[in-house]
Formats: structure tokens, sequence, C-alpha cells
């Protein structure tokens, strides 16, 4: 197992940086999204699964190396954290944390060396826009992904199944350093949220973990699948921005300004 294609990894790394200087944008201001790639392909060749994942992580690591190097911030786009508790259901929560370290281990295998102020980790619940009745709450999977050497972590919470996940910080604390990044609007619905709504949600984040430590995301990536026709169309997705940049403007506002201190960035 080899990671190949990095040809076209540097010319893809080399258009975004253009993107973004033509645009005014620092390079690490700008994350692109990589798998994680243990769960990617069929193990034929390797004695056991786990010397075939850990083979796939060892070649994936190549690519986040490239990413950091070009100056960008990596952000691994992960499910398991979150989506892959399933099978695991019945069992006792403590055993259901303890087979997910197998996830923390790997993915801290893959990420050994790379700058932590580099990296974001990303955990969704998947593409399905269903009903979402079995999904993990973040109080199960939280203190798991904390274990995941990362400077940021970004999870699901406009989805109105995840409004309330905030509430997961009440008992687990931030460590030290590390930021939040709330999915404040939702890429399963198309309701564009209200920025009231935003604003409150980033709050609630704020109170427990720190201003400092709050950046206002999304849930998911809009197109989740590689279609032409995706599941938010784009004009409902630019307001859908619009309402996240108003909302952290005035949740910026109501935590700073109102303080008579200078306006910070939520």
């Amino acid at each position: 197992m080899t990671y190949s294609g990095q040809a076209q990894l540097e010319k893809d790394l080399a258009n975004l940086r253009h993107a973004a200087e033509a645009n005014g944008v620092a390079p690490e201001d700008v994350f692109v999204p990589a798998s994680p790639g243990r769960n990617v392909g069929r193990n034929e060749y390797y004695a056991t699964t786990e010397e075939f994942q850990l083979a796939v992580v060892e070649a994936m690591r190549v690519e986040y190396q490239a990413i950091i190097d070009a100056g960008f911030l990596l952000q691994l786009d992960d499910p398991a954290i979150a989506s892959l508790w399933g099978q695991d259901r019945d069992l006792p929560l403590a055993e259901r944390r303890k087979n997910a370290q197998k996830t923390v281990e790997l993915t801290n295998h893959a990420l050994r060396g790379l700058p932590e102020e580099q990296i974001r980790y990303h955990c969704c619940y998947g593409i399905n826009h269903g009903p979402r009745v079995y999904d993990e709450p973040l109080t199960d999977y939280l203190p798991v992904m904390l274990q995941i050497h990362a400077g940021a972590y970004s999870f699901e919470s406009a989805n109105p199944r995840h409004a309330w996940s905030y509430h997961a910080f009440e008992d687990v604390k931030l460590p030290e350093g590390k930021a939040i990044i709330p999915g404040c609007v939702s890429h399963a619905i198309n309701i564009v949220e209200h920025p009231l709504f935003i604003a409150d949600l980033i709050e609630n984040y704020a109170r427990l973990v720190g201003r400092e430590n709050v950046i206002a995301g999304g849930d998911c990536g809009f197109s989740s699948q590689a279609t032409y026709t995706p599941e938010v169309h784009p004009t409902v997705v630019w307001a859908k921005l619009a309402a996240l940049t108003e909302g952290s403007r005035m949740a910026s506002e109501r935590l700073w300004a109102r303080r008579g201190e200078p306006v910070g960035a939520a």
C-alpha cells in the first residue's frame, strides 16, 4: 500500500494557493479536507485488518504532510467517531469508548510529528439526510474525540437533532490551547438558519469553553456526495453562509463589544 497521485496533489494545492492569494486570503486561513483513509478499500493482501489499516494511514500521511508543507490547515474529515458506533449500540458506553480507541490510535499514528495548530478534526454523522434517530450524542464520543492530536475539533450542532450538544462541555473540559468549531448551519436541511439562532448557539459554547476558543462553522459540506445535484441548492447555501456571517458578527458583538472591549472573531 503506497500513496500515488503526488503530481495531482501538488497541482491542486498550487491552484488553491493561487486562488487564495488572488483574493487576499493567507494560506494559513484555508483548510484542505483529507480522508483518514483507514475505512477505505478492502484488505486482500495483509494478514490482519489492523496491518491493512496501518498501511493505509501511513500512505495517507503523504497527503497530510503535503497539505501542511503548503502552508494550509489540514482537516481530517472523519465520520467514524460519531457515526460508526451503531454496530456497538447495545454495548455499555465504557466499552464503546474503548473500542473507539482504535480509531484514535490509528489517527494519531498518522498525525505523529505534525503541528497540531495546523490540524482540524471534523466529525459528522455521514451523508444520510434521513430521520437521524440513532445518531450518537456528542456527550458519548466527546471524551474520545478530544484525544485526537488536533488543534481544533469540528462537529455537527446546527442539525436540530444536535442543537443541544453544547451541554457536553458542562461535564468535559476543553483542553488548554484547543478550539472547537460547532456547526451553526446544517448541510442536511434547506431551511436557512436565523442569525439569532446562530448567535445564541455560538454564545452557548463560548460560555462553557471560552469565547476565544469558538469558531463558527458548518455541520458538514453542503455537497456531501460527488454529484452535480447537491442536496442543498447553491442559492440556499449562499443564504446559509450569509446567515452564518451575520450570526457570527452578532455573537462577537455580544461577547466582546458589550463589555467595552475590541470585537474578537467568533
